[in-house]
């Protein structure tokens, strides 16, 4: 399963998998693994509900694959810079969406309700002052619990 993500001009964000756990959605039940058929006379070992027959876990994270951005076409101070900028605002997307995964995983589901967007990563951030404003959300404990900002003084955060 590929998924693109919606984020800035020319950045790519290709979404591959989810990393589910073995506890039923819908039952909250261990799941058993299971030969099932998918197609064509090929069977494949899946995991499966034995109540409902689901085969969908809790979801712990969704991990991404950042492209880095387009070189510059130009040796000007305007194509320079825009380079500049798109490259720093890659590494903060990536060190959030590591960060983030990594939060989610130690954060199981079974363990700990932490909020959605940490295990989505929608929605993503789209430019680099968010980009820095979510690694520095992801980093303290008091905004990630009430999600609440220390930095911004407005109500909507």
């Amino acid at each position: 399963m590929t998924d693109k993500v919606n984020v800035k001009n020319a950045m790519k964000i290709v979404v591959h998998a989810d990393h589910r756990n073995g506890i039923c959605n819908e039952c909250n039940l261990q799941m058993k693994i299971k030969e099932v058929d998918i197609g064509e006379g090929k069977f494949a070992k899946r995991p499966v509900c034995p109540k409902c027959e689901g085969m969908t876990g809790q979801l712990i994270a969704t991990p991404f694959t950042i492209q880095a951005p387009e070189p510059p076409s130009c040796l000007s101070f305007k194509c320079l810079g825009k380079f500049i900028i798109d490259s720093l605002y890659v590494a903060f997307l990536s060190s959030y969406h590591a960060r983030r995964v990594a939060y989610a995983e130690v954060n199981r589901p079974e363990k700990k309700m932490i909020l959605e967007r940490y295990r989505t990563g929608e929605p993503s951030p789209q430019n680099l002052w968010q980009a820095i404003h979510a690694n520095i959300k992801l980093k303290c404990p008091v905004c990630r619990k009430y999600n609440v900002d220390p930095l911004l003084f407005n109500k909507n955060n």
